[in-house]
Protein backbone atom coordinates (compact mmCIF):
# COMPACT_ATOMS: atom_id res chain seq x y z
CA UNK A 1 0.00 0.00 0.00
CA UNK A 2 2.73 2.45 1.04
CA UNK A 3 3.71 3.04 -2.97
CA UNK A 4 0.31 3.38 -4.07
CA UNK A 5 0.44 6.11 -1.33
CA UNK A 6 3.87 7.48 -3.02
CA UNK A 7 2.02 7.28 -6.22
CA UNK A 8 -0.60 9.56 -5.05
CA UNK A 9 1.49 12.00 -3.31
CA UNK A 10 4.09 12.17 -6.36
CA UNK A 11 1.34 12.76 -8.42
CA UNK A 12 0.04 15.64 -6.23
CA UNK A 13 -3.26 13.65 -5.24
CA UNK A 14 -4.57 13.62 -1.55
CA UNK A 15 -4.77 10.03 0.25
CA UNK A 16 -8.25 10.29 0.78
CA UNK A 17 -10.30 7.62 2.41
CA UNK A 18 -12.46 7.10 -0.84
CA UNK A 19 -9.20 6.55 -3.26
CA UNK A 20 -8.05 4.32 -0.72
CA UNK A 21 -11.05 2.04 -0.27
CA UNK A 22 -10.76 1.56 -4.39
CA UNK A 23 -7.43 0.57 -4.28
CA UNK A 24 -8.30 -2.04 -1.44
CA UNK A 25 -11.47 -3.55 -3.10
CA UNK A 26 -9.44 -3.69 -6.41
CA UNK A 27 -6.46 -5.47 -4.76
CA UNK A 28 -9.19 -7.99 -3.15
CA UNK A 29 -11.03 -8.50 -6.25
CA UNK A 30 -7.82 -8.83 -8.48
CA UNK A 31 -9.60 -8.45 -11.58
CA UNK A 32 -11.14 -5.81 -14.16
CA UNK A 33 -14.14 -3.68 -12.98
CA UNK A 34 -16.41 -1.39 -14.21
CA UNK A 35 -16.91 2.08 -12.52
CA UNK A 36 -20.19 0.56 -11.54
CA UNK A 37 -19.04 -2.66 -10.20
CA UNK A 38 -16.61 -0.74 -7.65
CA UNK A 39 -19.58 2.25 -6.89
CA UNK A 40 -22.05 -0.19 -5.65
CA UNK A 41 -20.10 -1.79 -2.60
CA UNK A 42 -18.58 1.69 -1.88
CA UNK A 43 -21.59 3.40 -1.66
CA UNK A 44 -22.92 0.86 1.29
CA UNK A 45 -19.36 1.96 2.85
CA UNK A 46 -19.70 5.79 2.70
CA UNK A 47 -23.47 6.57 1.91
CA UNK A 48 -22.94 9.26 -0.07
CA UNK A 49 -20.90 8.60 -2.53
CA UNK A 50 -21.72 9.63 -5.96
CA UNK A 51 -21.15 7.41 -9.69
CA UNK A 52 -19.62 10.48 -10.96
CA UNK A 53 -17.32 10.72 -7.75
CA UNK A 54 -16.00 7.07 -8.93
CA UNK A 55 -15.38 8.04 -12.29
CA UNK A 56 -13.31 10.87 -11.45
CA UNK A 57 -11.24 8.68 -8.67
CA UNK A 58 -10.41 6.07 -11.38
CA UNK A 59 -9.44 8.27 -14.29
CA UNK A 60 -6.88 9.94 -11.81
CA UNK A 61 -5.56 6.87 -9.90
CA UNK A 62 -5.20 5.38 -13.68
CA UNK A 63 -3.52 9.04 -14.68
CA UNK A 64 -1.03 8.11 -12.03
CA UNK A 65 -0.29 4.60 -12.91
CA UNK A 66 -2.39 2.90 -9.57
CA UNK A 67 -4.54 1.30 -11.96
CA UNK A 68 -4.71 0.54 -15.66
CA UNK A 69 -7.56 0.99 -17.98
CA UNK A 70 -8.86 -2.51 -19.35
CA UNK A 71 -10.26 -2.39 -22.80
CA UNK A 72 -13.12 -4.46 -23.71
CA UNK A 73 -15.84 -5.15 -26.76
CA UNK A 74 -18.12 -4.40 -24.20
CA UNK A 75 -17.91 -0.63 -24.90
CA UNK A 76 -17.79 0.11 -21.03
CA UNK A 77 -14.78 1.69 -19.11
CA UNK A 78 -12.89 -1.49 -16.92
CA UNK A 79 -10.07 -0.69 -14.66
CA UNK A 80 -7.51 -2.68 -12.53
CA UNK A 81 -4.44 -2.59 -9.98
CA UNK A 82 -1.85 -2.06 -11.90
CA UNK A 83 2.08 -1.99 -10.21
CA UNK A 84 3.26 -1.69 -13.61
CA UNK A 85 4.78 1.72 -15.23
CA UNK A 86 2.26 3.34 -16.40
CA UNK A 87 4.23 4.22 -20.21
CA UNK A 88 4.24 0.07 -20.84
CA UNK A 89 0.88 -1.64 -19.84
CA UNK A 90 1.72 -5.19 -21.03
CA UNK A 91 -1.50 -7.17 -19.41
CA UNK A 92 -3.18 -10.12 -20.34
CA UNK A 93 -6.83 -10.44 -19.35
CA UNK A 94 -8.76 -13.39 -18.46
CA UNK A 95 -11.58 -13.36 -20.96
CA UNK A 96 -14.16 -15.31 -18.56
CA UNK A 97 -13.13 -14.20 -15.11
CA UNK A 98 -11.49 -10.68 -16.12
CA UNK A 99 -8.50 -11.42 -13.51
CA UNK A 100 -5.77 -9.01 -15.27
CA UNK A 101 -1.86 -9.92 -14.98
CA UNK A 102 0.99 -7.78 -16.16
CA UNK A 103 3.29 -9.27 -18.76
CA UNK A 104 7.12 -9.21 -18.05
CA UNK A 105 8.06 -8.99 -21.61
CA UNK A 106 9.04 -5.61 -23.61
CA UNK A 107 7.63 -6.85 -26.14
CA UNK A 108 7.57 -3.11 -27.65
CA UNK A 109 10.50 -2.01 -25.90
CA UNK A 110 12.52 0.56 -28.36
CA UNK A 111 10.06 0.99 -30.69
CA UNK A 112 10.26 4.69 -31.37
CA UNK A 113 9.21 4.91 -34.81
CA UNK A 114 6.24 3.42 -37.40
CA UNK A 115 5.65 4.37 -40.73
CA UNK A 116 6.88 8.20 -40.06
CA UNK A 117 4.81 8.47 -36.51
CA UNK A 118 7.18 9.39 -33.65
CA UNK A 119 5.88 6.93 -30.45
CA UNK A 120 4.78 8.39 -27.63
CA UNK A 121 3.27 5.85 -25.94
CA UNK A 122 1.75 2.57 -26.11
CA UNK A 123 0.17 -0.62 -24.56
CA UNK A 124 -0.30 -4.30 -25.05
CA UNK A 125 -2.81 -5.88 -23.75
CA UNK A 126 -3.82 -9.95 -24.60
CA UNK A 127 -6.53 -11.83 -23.62
CA UNK A 128 -7.21 -15.43 -22.18
CA UNK A 129 -8.61 -17.76 -20.45
CA UNK A 130 -6.45 -18.38 -16.77
CA UNK A 131 -5.46 -21.35 -15.48
CA UNK A 132 -8.60 -21.66 -12.81
CA UNK A 133 -11.60 -20.73 -15.28
CA UNK A 134 -9.94 -23.37 -17.71
CA UNK A 135 -10.06 -25.84 -15.17
CA UNK A 136 -13.46 -25.27 -14.78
Amino acid sequence: MSDYLSKLRENGLKVTPKRLAIIDFFAEKNCALTPEEVWVPLKKKFGQLGLPSVYRNLEALADCGILTRIHQFDNKRHYALCPCNPYHNYHIVCSECGKVEQVEDNLLEGLTEVKGFKVLNHFLQLEGICETCEKN
